[in-house]
């Protein structure tokens, strides 16, 4: 059985003389073939959000996981340093390690505060 998807209609109205540029902008397609007008409609909505006609919408990409993306990071950053090994001259001081709990608490909020996760999926 075929599922039916769901349709939703709305309708504008523009005033003339309030709304000429809009008005102005649809006469365009008024010669075009069928349906081209509503996806010129549908292209500048998305626009209007701030979403890339053609490319997922914010709510169907997936988010990051922020410690895979820092394992490539230190993973390319590890390859860069010993590309230089032997070549840099003086000692690299130790960090004490209540400079690395600070760093990794760090981490740990910002992955918490950018990471996107679903609550109504859940």
């Amino acid at each position: 059985m075929a599922r039916r998807r769901k349709t939703v209609e709305f309708r504008i109205r523009l005033y003339s003389g309030q709304d000429d540029e809009l008005i102005r902008w649809l006469e365009q397609f008024n010669d075009k073939p069928y349906g081209v007008k509503s996806q010129a409609v549908k292209e500048a909505l998305l626009r209007g959000i701030g979403s890339d006609p053609g490319q997922p919408t914010a709510a169907a990409i997936p988010a990051l996981d922020l410690a895979d993306v820092r394992k490539v990071v230190e993973a390319a950053v590890a390859t860069a340093l010993a590309r230089f090994e032997g070549q840099v001259s003086g000692a690299v001081p130790a960090t004490p390690p209540e400079e690395d709990e600070e760093t990794e608490d760090l981490l740990d909020s910002l992955d918490a505060a950018l990471t996107l996760r679903d609550d109504e999926e859940s």
